[in-house]
């Protein structure tokens, strides 16, 4: 690599290219700052530079407890506050 993360659209754009994010937060459209070779970036301990130049936020976040994977365990955390009344009231032994 020469440089940049993309170096055919350094000419034209002056940047190197677009890196295209989504995360729990929104969407994130950055621009990425030409350089001009990864061993110079490394030896100058340089970063490689990228702009946000779109951010799209206010839609309500996704939260573990959003997915699929969440309703299970919220389904589990359900039965073990269950199982704890049920120890806590006395009807539940422990077996030592």
């Amino acid at each position: 690599m020469t440089g940049g993360f993309a170096k055919s659209y350094q000419k034209k754009t002056g940047n190197a290219g677009y890196i295209l994010t989504y995360n729990s937060y929104g969407l994130l459209l950055s621009q990425n700052k030409p350089f001009e070779s990864v061993e110079k970036a490394i030896e100058e301990e340089k970063d490689i530079i990228s702009e946000i130049i779109v951010k799209k936020t206010g839609v309500e976040r996704k939260r573990v407890g959003d997915t699929d994977i969440g309703k299970i365990l919220k389904g589990e955390i359900a039965d073990l506050e269950e199982l704890l009344k049920f120890y806590e009231s006395g009807e539940l032994k422990q077996i030592r």
